[in-house]
């Protein structure tokens, strides 16, 4: 009988986790999507109906390698970069990142401070 239980419990313990990991994959890609495409509404609804805070999940989240910022101004995605500039705290975008910069350190050198983007994170960061 314990051999039943344990054929029946281990299946179900592994799809529970194959799909919480599944459902992650798809929220960060919707998230890379939204911040491609420019499209602050989808990006609003997505992180409010998966419970999700940008200053929480920021850190550990990127796009193509780059942090959602930096992904935002390669895009050229203005409303977004803006709207998650107005979501982080002065603290997280004062953050050094893996490569030794700031995002706005960053975008100095990238040639993008002067976009929405840029100018937003100086002013939220107070730089």
């Amino acid at each position: 009988m314990k051999l039943i239980a344990s054929a029946v419990v281990i299946p179900v313990m592994l799809a529970v986790t194959f799909s919480g990991q599944v459902h992650s994959a798809d929220i960060v890609q919707n998230i890379c999507g939204y911040i491609d495409s420019d499209n602050k509404s989808r990006l609003r609804d997505q992180l409010k109906s998966n419970k999700l805070r940008l200053k929480k999940i920021y850190k550990g989240l990127s796009c193509n390698g780059d942090s959602l910022l930096r992904f935002a101004m390669n895009r050229d995605s203005q409303k977004v970069g803006v709207f998650m500039t107005k979501r982080l705290s002065a603290k997280i975008l004062k953050t050094v990142e893996p490569d030794g910069k700031t995002v706005y350190q960053w975008a100095q050198d990238s040639g993008k401070a002067e976009s929405l983007i840029g100018q937003a994170i100086k002013a939220r960061a107070k730089l």
